[in-house]
């Protein structure tokens, strides 16, 4: 008999680059946790982290506390991926698995890059996976997920899936879910914007932010990080607008940037194709008129751009062109076409660090669970938050500040007392050693 199983739509190895307990010093508040890890000896291995259940510091909304969480249990749902139709019910599930480990050696890869070099070179098969991996984290977000799960969708939308159901013979919008998911995970990155089994809206989706944008690596400083949420996996920032055409009170949407958190140090973002320079002279008025909140923050784009040759005029095959394809061709461009991509680390100011916090906070739903590193760092992002001007804030997060100045003064007091037991004359060298590395 198939067993229940726990399906994680954020997976554990990103969540284990939150993880507090790969670290030396080890600071749990939750006694009950501590005691279930001693009974199962849960020991930290220098040598392979991925034996450790690792830990992670959390904010859930719904109980208005800080927690300390386990990894196999934080951001995932019982049976999300199981299909009742087929004779291999969590084929999905194990087709997810695979694309999770070739995207966990790029983002391995990206990782133990930023901490020596000043770029990452990713060849374009590890880059194709990568696209795919950001779009299906997106996909299977609690919003998204709900949404297929509900049948909630716009009167515009609807339609269109329910003509898709009768096509395919698909017995619910659940199930149209997970075709969509199936077939992406078949496809080639290349060929998905062709692929008729996938529902079109989905389809148009993965062209527009996994075909015609550019991907940069944004990087904090010695001083600042990153946060995760529950939904901010390809949280956009852009125009949210009321216009009034093409018909009155119509709301238009339009991201500049996507943004993947892949660690507190590191961010993927996924930037409009107006962001580079080949196509300044084709923007589109309303993104001048509503310019973007890190529209100083430098953008390299890749891959880059190159002039076309007389001979591609005659070779060119626009059959298999994407809207980027004719916006670059149609200014004299085509994208280069290589084995492999050189990404720089671009380092990014705090102010910019506190941005991309507070587009994530600013977007958190009512039943938010949020992972960070140190307290005081959340800290300072909830002070910088509350006095954003840059534009509107939706949440008082006025309770998380408070449990964070109890939890910074209990440290603090905690590390008194180890300074009081230490003898006078007495000198310790702290040393911090990352689980995966010789101890010194």
């Amino acid at each position: 008999m198939q067993q229940n199983q726990y399906h994680h739509y954020i997976p554990r190895f990103l969540l284990r680059n939150f993880a507090i307990n790969i670290y030396e010093r080890i600071f749990v508040s939750n006694e009950k946790l501590l005691k279930s890890i001693e009974k199962k000896k849960y020991k930290q291995s220098f040598k392979n982290k991925n034996k450790l259940e690792a830990l992670l510091q959390t904010y859930d909304r719904t109980l208005g506390k800080l927690n300390t969480s386990l990894t196999g249990k934080t951001y995932g749902y019982t049976n999300m991926y199981k299909d009742f139709d087929d004779k291999d019910v969590m084929r999905v599930e194990k087709k997810l698995a695979t694309l999770e480990m070739q995207a966990s050696k790029v983002i391995h890869d990206i990782l133990r890059a930023s901490q020596k070099e000043n770029q990452v070179v990713l060849l374009s098969v590890e880059l194709n996976n990568l696209y795919k991996f950001l779009f299906i984290m997106d996909y299977r977000k609690p919003h998204r997920w709900s949404q297929f799960i509900n049948g909630n969708f716009d009167a515009g939308t609807l339609p269109i899936v329910k003509e898709f159901m009768q096509e395919y013979k698909l017995q619910s919008t659940r199930e149209v879910w997970l075709q969509n998911i199936r077939e992406i995970l078949d496809t080639e990155h290349n060929k998905i914007k062709d692929n008729l089994r996938i529902l079109k809206p989905d389809r148009d989706d993965y062209v527009n932010r996994m075909m015609d944008r550019f991907l940069v690596i944004w990087q904090a400083g010695e001083n600042d990080e990153f946060i995760t949420t529950s939904n901010g996996f390809g949280i956009f920032e852009g125009m949210n607008e009321i216009l009034n055409v093409p018909v009155p009170q119509f709301q238009f949407q339009y991201a500049y940037h996507y943004f993947y958190v892949i660690s507190p140090k590191l961010v993927l973002v996924l930037c409009t194709v107006f962001f580079r320079k080949e196509l300044s002279k084709v923007m589109p008025s309303l993104i001048k008129k509503y310019p973007s909140i890190f529209e100083n923050v430098p953008r390299p784009p890749v891959p880059k751009c190159v002039k076309l040759s007389k001979e591609d005029g005659h070779s060119i095959d626009e059959s298999s062109f994407t809207p980027l394809d004719f916006l670059l061709n149609s200014q004299g461009y085509k994208t280069e076409e290589s084995e492999k991509y050189t990404f720089p680390f671009v380092r990014v100011t705090s102010a910019t660090v506190h941005k991309v916090n507070t587009v994530l906070l600013n977007e958190t739903k009512p039943d938010l669970v949020l992972t960070f590193l140190s307290h005081s760092f959340l800290y300072k992002t909830i002070v910088k938050y509350h006095k954003n001007r840059d534009f509107n804030i939706n949440h008082d997060f006025s309770s998380l500040k408070k449990n964070l100045f109890i939890a910074l003064n209990r440290t603090h007091e905690e590390n008194l007392k180890l300074r009081s037991n230490i003898p006078a004359g007495h000198v310790c060298n702290w040393n911090v050693c990352v689980m995966g590395s010789e101890p010194n």
